[in-house]
């Protein structure tokens, strides 16, 4: 199974992890229209080429809620715009789609446990918080190897 997960923003990152292969690849994508190029071009977001299919078995991205100050901590609307073109590819294509919470990923998917499976990307981070959505989908999907790696 393919897994992709996305952490949108201003600089969307973006991971996945092939569960046959055992392949892991994270990368940044700046602003939504070079995301939505990307995605038209590769949906599998540039993974399409590891077994071949046009989309993956099930992409997570990361909730983004508006409250009344939203706009003051983060004065960015791109994520609504890149989460509601996901969903809809997702439900046109028939992938599973799943949502997480910042909190969650931030607080199960540590520095720690990215390192010791070799997927910390340091940088601006968007690749990492994204691994770290595709690390808590995957461990909640009880992946073999993955919990082999951080136990």
């Amino acid at each position: 199974m393919i897994y992709v997960a996305l952490d949108p923003g201003t600089t969307t990152g973006v991971a996945f992890y092939d569960t046959g292969l055992q392949e892991f690849g994270a990368l940044e994508i700046h602003g939504r229209h070079e995301l939505y190029d990307y995605l038209g071009d590769e949906w599998g977001l540039g993974i399409g080429w590891v077994k071949g299919a046009p989309y993956p078995d099930v992409v997570i991205i990361e909730r983004w809620d508006v409250r009344r100050n939203t706009h003051q901590l983060s004065n960015q609307d791109d994520p609504r715009y890149i989460i509601g073109a996901v969903e809809a590819v997702c439900y046109l294509q028939q992938v599973t789609y799943r949502e997480q919470t910042p909190a969650e990923a931030k607080s199960f998917g540590t520095n720690d446990k990215l390192r010791a499976l070799g997927w910390y990307e340091g940088g601006e981070g968007h690749a990492d918080d994204a691994a770290r959505h595709l690390l808590v989908a995957l461990v909640k999907d009880r992946v073999p190897e993955i919990l082999e790696a951080i136990t």
